[in-house]
């Protein structure tokens, strides 16, 4: 494992918000440069995520992809985001009225200015959090952990379903543009959330459900939550192998589930930026 970034897991939170105020200069300095010539022939890349691209506490792929990468990226994530909101909308005022989708805002970008990529970050908080409990059984009910026909209805038709719509959006505004998704390594429900002040801001988001079922074994806690991670990745891999234009980047080879995640959902800094390499090794790859 490289140890390129570690000096990263040891910043203060000074150091962690100055990385991240790098990061937005170069976002609105992009935004400045959009009135001019220079911005046409620039090229950009366009976001939309989770939390994996939009993390307060620590860095994220979208800091450490603009800052040690050098890319303008004009990023839409939002931390807790969900595949079903990002792709469709499903915010509603208190009329209960729906709220103009983001997507809209992101194909009409996408329409204008026809990038070689579009990355996105998403399915974690499908998974996790309240969710996560309507994957399991009890223990005591003498069912499996898993709800596996369940699991792989979700997964293998939902969540795919969700994602051929987003191809099929993309393309129709930008035939060439290149979609780079992420999976998710494999983490282990420590109960560990994000904690600020003192105080959990956010999760945990995996053990509560498990104890609530009354699974208690970390052998059982383990391999549940591994088995899920590996469908989902396995679903984005076999869309990109039917997709030309969309591109899964596999993370369970690099991230190690006992010392690269500061807590159940989100990674240390240094493994963000790993990350970020890689998905940026993907980038020059595909547009070279």
């Amino acid at each position: 494992m490289s140890d390129q970034f570690l000096e990263m897991d040891s910043w203060t939170s000074e150091q962690v918000s100055l990385f991240k105020e790098q990061a937005k200069y170069k976002e609105r300095d992009a935004v400045r440069a959009m009135v001019t010539k220079a911005w046409q022939e620039h090229e950009t890349i366009l976001a939309e995520g989770d939390s994996w691209f939009d993390y307060l506490p620590g860095t994220d792929l979208i800091d450490c992809l603009r800052n040690n990468h050098d890319y303008v990226i004009d990023n839409y994530a939002k931390a807790g985001d969900t595949l079903e909101n990002m792709i469709y909308g499903t915010c509603i005022t208190k009329h209960f009225m729906p709220v103009t989708p983001t997507i809209n805002k992101i194909l009409s970008r996408v329409s204008e200015l026809k990038p070689k990529v579009f990355l996105f970050s998403g399915g974690g908080n499908d998974i996790a959090g309240e969710e996560f409990a309507s994957y399991l059984n009890h223990k005591n009910s003498g069912l499996s952990i898993l709800r596996e026909q369940y699991v792989d209805d979700i997964i293998n038709i939902i969540f795919r379903k969700y994602f051929e719509d987003l191809i099929e959006k993309i393309a129709k505004v930008s035939p060439l543009t290149n979609i780079i998704v992420h999976g998710y390594g494999h983490t282990i429900p420590t109960g560990k959330g994000v904690d600020l002040l003192l105080f959990t801001f956010a999760g945990p988001w995996l053990k509560p459900a498990l104890a609530q079922k009354g699974i208690f074994d970390p052998k059982e806690e383990q391999k549940a939550v591994f088995t899920i991670i590996d469908k989902y990745n396995e679903m984005l891999k076999d869309l990109a192998s039917k997709h030309k234009h969309f591109h899964y980047v596999d993370l369970r080879d690099m991230l190690d589930p006992a010392t690269d995640w500061v807590n159940e959902l989100h990674l240390r800094n240094s493994a963000y930026a790993r990350v970020a390499k890689r998905i940026h090794e993907t980038i020059v790859e595909i547009t070279k």
